[in-house]
C-alpha cells in the first residue's frame, strides 16, 4: 500500500521523473517526463542506458555518469526532440548504503524561465507598492512632507535646520552645487515666524561687482549717471520682515564685505548716494559651495564677515553620503513629470539598478535633469538604452555594477557608450544630419544608422 502511494505520486509529480536500476536499466518514467523531454515512455521503459545511447536515442544519459561515477550531477540537456530541460540526478541508497539505483528529475526550461520573469515582475510591483506605502506615510506622519529623503545623513540636516529656523540667528549653508542649498534656506524660512514676509534670494555671482552695492542697498535719486530719477530700493529693503538669502556668497566682491558686515551687525544700511540709516529687520542666511574658511586664508574674504555669517553652520550632504536618497529622488522626479504631462512611464528594472550606481557627481540637480532627459526621449518603459553614453560609461567602470555585465562583453559596451556620447554631441551642435555626419566623417547613412541604434534623434 505505502509503495503504491509514493508511485501514485510520482505519476501525479509536475516534474518528470526517471528512475533505473543500478545497472542503468530504465524501471520508472512518469507522465511528464514523456511531455517535457519528448521521449515516450514504451520506447524506453525496461531498457539499458547505454543502449539507448548506443542506439542514438539519447545524446547524453546523466543517470548512468552518476552510476558511474559515484556523485549527484545536473545539468541543462538538450534532446533530439529538439526540447531542452534541466536535469538533476541523485543516487538512490538503502539504509545501510546498499546502492539502489538513481533518480533524475527533469524540468521544463521555459516554464522555469516563465517562473523566474513572474517572480521578478512580482519583486518590482512589490517593491514599488512599498515605495508608495513609505511615501504615503511620510505624507501623513512626516514632518517634512515637502522635502524628500530616506538617508540618515539627510535627516541630520533636516533636524538641525528645523531648530535653527524659529530664532533669526545667521546660518551659513555649505555644500557641493547641486546638493539643494536653497531648498533648505526655503525650508528655514518657512518653518520660521517670517514665513508670511518676503523670501529674497541674491546671487552673489551673478551681480556685476560695479553694480553690486547699489542692487543690495539701493540708491538715491541722483546718485549716479543712469540712476533712475525717484531712486531705486535695494534687496535688503526688499526682504525687510522677511528673509534674504546670500547665495553663494564666497564670490561677493572684497570692497563690499564691510559694508554687508556693518549691515548685518546694525541692522541698518545707507543707499548710495545718501546720508540717512535706514533701519530694517531681515533674516540672513547665506550659501556657498566654497570652503569660506579656505578663502579667509588666501586673503579673499574677511575673516570678521565669515564668523559673522557661520554662527549656525550647515553642511548639505552630497549624494554620495545619502545614496539612501537617490532611489526615492528618482521616483519623486518622474512622478512629478508623468503629473505634469498626464503620463504612466516607468523605470526598467536594470536601469534603475543602473542609476543607483552612479556616483551623481552633479548631486540633485544633475539627477532631476536626468531624468527629465530620460522622460523626454523614453516610451512607456525607461530602459538601460536611454541614458546617456558619458553616464553608462562611468557606470559599466563601477565596481558595483560588475554583475548586471557579468555575461556581456563589457569592452563593447562601453565603446558602444562612447559611440553615443560622440553622436550626442555631435547632433546637438549640429541640428542637421548632413551637418553632424559631415563634421564626424562618416556618410549621413552611417550616422542614420548609428542614431537609430543608440535611439537618438535631433532636438527639432
Amino acid at each position: 500500500m505505502k509503495d503504491n502511494i509514493f508511485r501514485l505520486g510520482m505519476d501525479v509529480s509536475s516534474d518528470g521523473i526517471l528512475i533505473s536500476d543500478p545497472m542503468g536499466k530504465v524501471i520508472y518514467i512518469n507522465d511528464e517526463y514523456e511531455r517535457v523531454t519528448g521521449m515516450l515512455r514504451e520506447e524506453v521503459l525496461n531498457e539499458y542506458l547505454d543502449k539507448l545511447l548506443e542506439t542514438g536515442y539519447i545524446n547524453r544519459a546523466i543517470s548512468l555518469e552518476v552510476l558511474n561515477e559515484g556523485v549527484d550531477k545536473s545539468c541543462i540537456h538538450r534532446y533530439f526532440t529538439g526540447k531542452s530541460a534541466v536535469s538533476s540526478a541523485s543516487i538512490i541508497k538503502s539504509e545501510d548504503g546498499e546502492l539502489l539505483g538513481v533518480m533524475n528529475v527533469t524540468r521544463n526550461i521555459e516554464e522555469l524561465q516563465n517562473l523566474s520573469r513572474a517572480l521578478n515582475d512580482m519583486r518590482e510591483v512589490t517593491k514599488r507598492y512599498s515605495y508608495e506605502l513609505k511615501n504615503l506615510k511620510r505624507s501623513i506622519n512626516g514632518k517634512y512632507r515637502n522635502y524628500i529623503y530616506e538617508s540618515e545623513a539627510m535627516k541630520k540636516t533636516i533636524e538641525l535646520a528645523l531648530k535653527v529656523a524659529p530664532f533669526d540667528s545667521t546660518v551659513l549653508i555649505t555644500g557641493e552645487s547641486g546638493t539643494g542649498k536653497e531648498v533648505i534656506a526655503r525650508y528655514i524660512h518657512n518653518k520660521s515666524q517670517r514665513k508670511d514676509e518676503a523670501f529674497i534670494k541674491v546671487n552673489c555671482s551673478a551681480i556685476p561687482k560695479e553694480l553690486f552695492e547699489s542692487e543690495l542697498f539701493g540708491y538715491e535719486k541722483g546718485a549716479f549717471t543712469g540712476a533712475h530719477e525717484k531712486g531705486k530700493l535695494g534687496l535688503f529693503e526688499l526682504a525687510n520682515k522677511g528673509t534674504l538669502l546670500l547665495d553663494e556668497i564666497g564670490e561677493l566682491p572684497l570692497q563690499i564685505q564691510p559694508k554687508l558686515l556693518r549691515a548685518i551687525q546694525e541692522r541698518e544700511i545707507y543707499r548710495v548716494g545718501g546720508n540717512k540709516p535706514i533701519k530694517l529687520d531681515v533674516r540672513i542666511l547665506a550659501s556657498t559651495n566654497r570652503n569660506l574658511l579656505e578663502e579667509v586664508k588666501a586673503g579673499n574674504f574677511r575673516e570678521d564677515l565669515y564668523f559673522r555669517l557661520n554662527v549656525v553652520p550647515i553642511r548639505i550632504p552630497n549624494l554620495r553620503e545619502r545614496q539612501g536618497d537617490v532611489e526615492p529622488l528618482l521616483d519623486l522626479f518622474l512622478e512629478n513629470l508623468n503629473k505634469k504631462y498626464k503620463t504612466q512611464k516607468v523605470y526598467d528594472l536594470k536601469a534603475k539598478r543602473l542609476l543607483l550606481n552612479y556616483n551623481w557627481p552633479g548631486n540633485v540637480r544633475e539627477l532631476e535633469n536626468i531624468v527629465e532627459y530620460l522622460y523626454i526621449i523614453s516610451n512607456d518603459i525607461i530602459t538601460t538604452e536611454s541614458i546617456p553614453g558619458k553616464i553608462l560609461s562611468k557606470i559599466i567602470l563601477n565596481e558595483k555594477s560588475k554583475t548586471d555585465f557579468a555575461e556581456s562583453n563589457r569592452l563593447q559596451i562601453l565603446m558602444d557608450s562612447y559611440e553615443k556620447t560622440i553622436i550626442e554631441e555631435a547632433i546637438q551642435k549640429y541640428n542637421t544630419l548632413e551637418s553632424a555626419s559631415s563634421v564626424l566623417g562618416i556618410h549621413a547613412s552611417t550616422l542614420s544608422r548609428k542614431m537609430a541604434k543608440h535611439n537618438l534623434k535631433f532636438n527639432r
